[in-house]
């Protein structure tokens, strides 16, 4: 649904000529490595937390 959303949007820009075919690429790209950097943040906080709890559990 989303997807879809921004799908027309993009088109609608397109056709305006408002923004070029370029800059639609180099903000995928930006969003991608933005959602690279996202999972790798949740990732270490998961990481902690487990380090954590397993410290909790066995060594206190």
């Amino acid at each position: 649904m989303l997807g879809k959303s921004l799908q027309e949007i993009v088109k609608t820009v397109i056709e305006q000529r408002s923004i070029h075919p370029e800059t639609i690429v180099e903000i995928g790209e930006w969003l991608h490595s933005l959602e690279f950097l996202t999972m790798k943040v949740i990732m270490f906080s998961l990481s902690v937390y487990h380090l954590y709890e397993y410290t909790i559990k066995h060594v206190l």
